[in-house]
């Protein structure tokens, strides 16, 4: 059931979709989660800025928010799981991007219907 959500920077062409799914598998992929429990979204922020402001300078960065009682290492195997498919799909191309995965736990008020 986790919640994820990606921020990359609009200097990134790639096709979105390509992107939800790769985020998607890889969590599909850890087991942890059903396929049809995970919600993910994509937003490219209008402004950003990196360092001085080069224009090859570009960052992807998920959150994927998780119900409580996973333990620390289910979480960083997450982490390394959705940085190993990222870095799959962008690394050629983009040598320059940043990545940035964090697995964080929902607050203890998250309801769910």
């Amino acid at each position: 059931m986790p919640q994820v959500i990606i921020e990359i920077s609009p200097n990134v062409a790639a096709d979105d979709m390509i992107i939800l799914r790769t985020i998607n598998r890889a969590l599909d992929n850890s087991g942890v989660f059903r396929l049809q429990d995970i919600k993910t979204r994509l937003y490219r922020p209008k402004a950003f800025l990196i360092g001085d402001g080069r224009d090859d300078a570009a960052f992807i960065y998920v959150k994927v928010a998780i119900m409580k009682g996973r333990s620390d290492t289910i979480k960083e195997q997450l982490a390394k799981s959705v940085l190993s498919e990222l870095k799959n799909v962008f690394g050629a191309d983009y040598p320059t991007l940043s990545y940035g995965v964090e697995v964080v736990d929902l607050a203890d008020n998250y309801q769910k219907a």
